[in-house]
């Protein structure tokens, strides 16, 4: 047993090493392609896919848009990526985490759509981007598909880190797509998913908070990088220590830091479309870990669970 769990850290790490390869799709780290006039934003109604944008094993909380996962055992190299080519232990795993969150569940029935619609109008309103977009589908216009996700990544046996997710599609007006990524954000601490000061804890007060924040973030970095993206610079690699979407342990990851403020990193692993966290990832500096790539930095790697310190 202990041989195979190593044997499957290593392939995780293989795996995700050779989605750098010159067979790789880079799609997820490209910019938006320019647009003449403003893009429509509309939610897309669906939810986020099993076979592409979650890895196997998560657990899916009925009626709602949040995704357990993390808890994962025995899963390999599949913890990193889609259910394409990937379907063992995934009933087991998903069961698992329904077990796990059972006693949570009607506290974890959250969608975020009204939300999304808000943060949108806001931002356009706020930022002068009435000239990008619009929340108004127009005959003859670009739309903007967004769909969204709670990611309830456990980084620990106990403690769990939550994500929003964002998908955003772009297709002309004769829906044929145009570009696709995806912006993931999460904000504070760590917190046990259940029990006195846990996510849950009266009603899921915390955690509300955490997705709200995290949302209005996903969603400035989105709207911003689409109407004038940032510059994505293989001349200015950057490092990053810290905990990404769906993964429990705490990952090193070289790629490109697009923007960075007093308490966030906003920064897209230089890796392939095929990880499951692939695209914009806004971080909070609090619990990560950022510096300028050397030479000798590997692209990808697990790290310890050594505490990080405010920066």
């Amino acid at each position: 047993m202990v041989y195979f769990k190593r044997w499957a850290a290593r392939a995780a790490l293989g795996l995700a090493v050779a989605g750098l390869g010159g067979c790789a799709s880079f799609e997820f780290t490209k910019p938006a392609p320019a647009q003449q006039q403003p893009i429509a934003v509309k939610l897309s109604g669906e939810d986020l896919s099993g076979w592409s944008d979650l890895p196997i094993g998560t657990y899916r909380v009925p009626d709602s848009q949040v995704i357990v996962s993390g808890h994962q055992k025995g899963a390999g190299a599949g913890m990193l990526f889609g259910l394409v080519g990937v379907a063992i232990a995934h009933a087991a795993n998903a069961n698992a985490g329904g077990q796990t969150v059972k006693d949570v569940e009607d506290t974890l029935r959250i969608k975020l759509n009204d939300q999304i619609t808000a943060a949108v109008g806001q931002v356009i309103s706020s930022q002068s981007l009435g000239s990008k977009f619009t929340q108004t589908e127009a005959a003859g216009a670009t739309t903007m598909l967004l769909t969204p996700g709670v990611v309830l990544s456990f980084v620990s046996e106990t403690d769990v880190r939550p994500f929003v997710v964002l998908k955003a599609s772009l297709q002309g007006a004769d829906k044929k797509p145009l570009w696709t990524t995806r912006y993931m954000a999460s904000t504070g601490a760590a917190k046990p998913l259940t029990g006195e000061g846990s996510w849950t804890d009266q009603n899921g007060a915390a955690l509300k908070v955490a997705i709200q924040a995290s949302l209005d973030q996903a969603v400035r970095v989105m709207l911003t990088d689409v109407s004038q993206p940032y510059k994505r610079d293989d001349a200015a690699l950057t490092v990053v220590q810290g905990n990404f979407p769906y993964v429990k342990p705490r990952l090193q990851i070289v790629g490109y830091k697009l923007a960075e403020d007093d308490r966030y990193v906003t920064f897209i692993p230089k890796l392939g479309d095929v990880l499951v966290f692939a695209g914009v990832n806004v971080l909070d500096k609090n619990v990560t870990v950022v510096r300028t790539a050397t030479k000798e930095d590997a692209v990808f790697k697990t790290i310890d669970d050594t505490p990080v310190k405010k920066q």
